[in-house]
């Protein structure tokens, strides 16, 4: 589970800010909300938290953030490539290094971990651990390289262990780039102690983008039928008018199917699916609008599977829609289901999420994170970004699960929670930031300073 945050010098975010899952233990409402942290550090967790914020106020550059650390992490960089961090712009803060920090449980230990760079190097690395059922947080390593490209790493207890282990680090830190991660170096040389920090940056935390698609959607129907009772499920109830999913296989014809495929991109298409292995789902190719999933079956045909929403007609028989052929907030909607499949699983997910409610109706946003807090696995997160003040509602969420992003006249984002307010336990949350009571919403100036309401009268004059 996440526990906090911490960026700085990033897109929007000059200043330190930090972004913490602690909940305040003495906030009464919603008291299931709160889950013992994993660690079992006495501290409490919360499953959930939204953010909100005007328009290019930062919300979607925390998100961006999040997703720059991950991919560095995981991915890594090359040997000649520069560091793909973007400092704030509106100062001389290029050189100046950017910091990001994460603090997490993962399989009953606690992790900080944390860097400082900029685009040409990794200044500084650091990894401490509470390990599981202890009070004391011990240090795994803490790296420095200097203006010269020069690193040094030094070693915990628990880290080296020994003598030819320490050798092995030394020999991995040497190698280390300036540009490259010494944890992310480590896991390539199979240091298997550091596994669950990599493990949990590749595989818990997830970051879905605004306009992004579910990658596994037709995987997910077509091997768990679990998942597609609860998507059918989830879009009756949402009154799409959708029955059911199904999915419609066909024999892969590329002048039918990709006509205006360019050559090179289909001749790399067959060479690949001819490598694939039989009952192996090779890709999902995206063309213009259109999805598709193409595979091979156990006879070594390569199959086309397109998905088909199916609508009850006028007597009451099947007829099937392609995707394509929904409204775009079913569409969307469609996309977002499996990240609440995905909550219901034992299989530990912190999934961050930009823009619930584009394309949503409120009532469906209000439903969907209803649905994310009741049906979720205790170590299971959800957050998420919104303009929609319907979900500003201590019914359903609590002080300290309500965030805020407000960007300065300076162009400085800066993020602060409801907690940090006194205010009455009945006071109508969504009455109070409209009227500008917690910041974070859009200023607008005079309109009359715009000059369009001397033209508009104008042009009312010559029509009569």
């Amino acid at each position: 589970m996440l526990i906090q945050l911490t960026i700085q010098n990033f897109l929007s975010f000059r200043d330190e800010v930090t972004f913490s899952m602690v909940g305040v233990n003495s906030d009464q409402p919603h008291i299931d909300h709160l889950a013992e942290n994993a660690a079992g550090k006495g501290r409490s967790v919360l499953p959930i938290a939204a953010i909100y914020g005007a328009n290019a106020a930062g919300k979607s550059n925390l998100i961006e953030a999040i997703s720059f650390a991950k991919k560095l992490v995981v991915q890594g960089t090359r040997s000649s490539q520069s560091i793909p961090v973007s400092p704030f712009k509106l100062g001389n803060y290029g050189k100046q290094p950017s910091k990001f920090e994460f603090i997490f449980t993962h399989q009953g230990d606690q992790y900080s971990y944390g860097f400082k760079l900029n685009r040409e190097q990794i200044f500084e690395e650091w990894l401490y651990v509470i390990p599981d059922g202890k009070k004391q947080e011990v240090m795994y390593f803490e790296r420095i390289t200097s203006s010269k490209k020069e690193t040094k790493v030094e070693y915990g207890l628990k880290l080296k262990r020994s003598k030819k282990r320490q050798l092995f680090l030394d020999f991995i830190a040497e190698g280390t780039r300036p540009n490259q991660l010494f944890l992310t170096e480590a896991i390539e040389r199979n240091v298997a102690i550091l596994k669950p920090i990599s493990e949990w940056f590749r595989k818990v935390l997830t970051i879905i983008p605004a306009e992004a698609n579910c990658r596994d959607l037709e995987i997910g129907i077509l091997s768990d039928e679990s998942f597609t009772d609860f998507l059918s499920e989830f879009l009756k109830f949402a009154g799409t008018g959708i029955d059911s999913i199904v999915t419609e296989e066909v024999e892969l014809d590329f002048e039918r199917h990709f006509p205006t495929m360019p050559k090179p991109l289909k001749d790399n298409l067959i060479q690949e699916l001819n490598k694939a292995e039989q009952n192996s789902m090779a890709m999902i190719q995206n063309l213009g609008d259109t999805r598709f999933l193409i595979f091979k079956d156990e006879e070594g045909q390569i199959k086309l599977i397109q998905l088909r929403t199916r609508h009850r007609g006028e007597e009451g028989e099947f007829i099937d829609f392609s995707i394509e052929e929904e409204s775009d907030g079913t569409q969307r909607l469609i996309n977002l289901i499996p990240a609440l499949f995905i909550l219901k699983q034992e299989e530990e997910k912190v999934i961050f999420l930009d823009e619930l409610d584009r394309r949503l109706h409120h009532l469906l946003s209000r439903h969907f994170v209803q649905t994310a807090i009741s049906c979720r696995q205790k170590s299971n997160q959800f957050i998420f970004t919104t303009h929609d003040t319907n979900l500003l509602d201590l019914d359903l969420l609590r002080r300290d699960e309500i965030w805020f992003v407000e960007k300065s006249q300076q162009g400085v984002s800066n993020l602060y929670s409801l907690a940090e307010f006194k205010i009455r336990p009945d006071l109508k949350i969504e009455k109070g930031y409209l009227n500008g009571r917690f910041g974070a919403i859009p200023f607008f100036g005079n309109p009359q300073n715009l000059g369009w309401l001397d033209c508009e009268k104008a042009w009312v004059v010559t029509l009569h």
